[in-house]
């Protein structure tokens, strides 16, 4: 009787968004059949990843399908990222109330928390500041229109600052995906289910770059570090996966407080554990985007697209690695042979760990070639590598603690409500509903 009752609950669209593996989905869809129709409300505690991997897209469209989001509430706290107890991943707190009117859905309220509340009354109060319309201190408030949410627009839960999610946002609408341009994969763990490492010389003689030392790969290329040897019994899928080498490596995960290249280029075709292999037509093609992802711009967009499990260890998914924004190369001749040259000239330059980015020479080298390239205006480029450079999943260093002033902060003109913001104190962001264009890469000259 349970499971006859289970199949009729979850047919059709329900089975999807259920994504059977997730007591998170079950209950968005068993709240979906027992909440009242007129006046339901939902609240519900999730994985982060609910609201940024493409594989939980189906249980997003669900929500805003049956419900109004009224609410989603992230913490970018590094002490204390989640809400639950006994876990130690990213959460978020979603609120949807039913919505039978026919006039259009209001705009969803993303609340992003510098610090989460520790006790009981610290989050009661936090709600009634809420429920007041005021903003909190140490948030930040993103009001993101019904349809961008319902198109899976949950960039807001990604960065603190919202000057960021409008940065990427209009940046992004000037883009293609990776996989538009160039083939993505394997995955980087299945290698190591197939191959085993041995710091000595195998019969194969195959190398790799099985480790991400972040003191050892500093520059845009790096060399292979060890030996590798398919595994008994599995040599027919380990040569499989051989032949999807590239010199063209992206990253399966990242420790942002220590990271200093986010893309790597070999002199051979290889693999690795933590990498994955990308493929474009042409050499040229990957040398660009090789300077694309390490240059300011090109981090944006990776990490706007990143899991957030963990925000200052972010994972990204294959599927995530095939949806990262780029450059359409192949309508762009010029500016693939501009950023290839950059690549050519800057490959074995030393880079600074993210947090020192705007510090970093061959970083601003990188950035003035993007901005050449493609036109992007330079200061835009420069106020998103200090705005990235303040954000907490970077620092590892929570925004309520005393953090010294970023290069090209009050000194560049940036505004004041993005220095209150990273004081402490709350900024509202309305650029989502038609606002100031400032977070536009425009061209220079504009």
């Amino acid at each position: 009787l349970m499971k006859a009752r289970e199949k009729q609950l979850l047919a059709g669209k329900e089975r999807s968004a259920a994504r059977l593996h997730s007591s998170g989905g079950m209950f968005n869809v068993l709240a979906t059949k027992l909440l009242k129709k007129d006046t339901g409300t939902l609240a519900m505690i999730l994985p982060t990843i609910v609201a940024t991997l493409p594989g939980n897209a189906d249980m997003r469209e669900h929500i805003a399908e049956q419900f109004r989001i009224d609410t989603v509430v992230s913490s970018h706290d590094p002490k204390r990222i989640y809400f639950s107890e006994n876990t130690n991943i990213g959460e978020v707190l979603i609120i949807a109330r039913r919505w039978n009117s026919n006039e259009a859905k209001p705009p969803t309220c993303f609340v992003n928390l510098a610090r989460n509340p520790r006790t009981p009354i610290d989050a009661m109060n936090l709600a009634r500041v809420l429920e007041d319309g005021s903003t909190p201190d140490h948030a930040t408030i993103q009001l993101v229109e019904a349809e961008r949410v319902a198109s899976g627009d949950w960039y807001a839960v990604n960065f603190y600052n919202p000057w960021l999610v409008s940065a990427y946002r209009d940046m992004a609408a000037q883009l293609v995906r990776l996989d538009a341009i160039s083939e993505v994969g394997p995955i980087g763990r299945i290698i190591g289910q197939y191959y085993r490492k041995s710091d000595s010389p195998t019969a194969s003689g195959r190398r790799a770059l099985w480790h991400h030392k972040t003191d050892v790969t500093t520059s845009m290329r790096a060399e292979t570090d060890v030996y590798v040897e398919p595994l008994n019994g599995k040599e027919r899928v380990a040569d499989r996966y051989w032949e999807q080498r590239s010199r063209l490596l992206l990253p399966e995960r990242l420790r942002l407080k220590t990271t200093r290249v986010s893309t790597t280029m070999l002199a051979d075709r290889t693999v690795g554990q933590l990498w994955v292999p990308c493929r474009p037509a042409d050499d040229e093609t990957a040398m660009a985007l090789c300077a694309w992802f390490n240059s300011t711009p090109g981090l944006l967009a990776m990490l706007a697209e990143r899991d957030n499990k963990v925000p200052a260890r972010p994972k990204f998914a294959l599927a995530t690695l095939r949806s990262l924004r780029v450059p359409d190369f192949g309508t762009l001749p010029e500016a693939r042979a501009s950023l290839a040259a950059s690549y050519e000239a800057l490959k074995d330059a030393t880079l600074q760990p993210l947090p020192g980015m705007t510090r970093d020479p061959i970083r601003a080298q990188l950035d003035a070639a993007v901005a050449q390239a493609l036109g992007y205006d330079p200061e835009w480029i420069a106020r998103v590598r200090a705005e990235l450079a303040r954000e907490p999943s970077i620092t590892n260093q929570p925004l309520y603690d005393k953090l010294p002033a970023a290069e090209g902060s009050e000194e560049d003109g940036l505004d004041g409500g993005v220095r209150e913001a990273h004081g402490g104190r709350a900024v509202v962001n309305r650029l989502a509903l038609g606002g100031t264009t400032s977070a536009r890469p425009k061209p220079r000259g504009h």
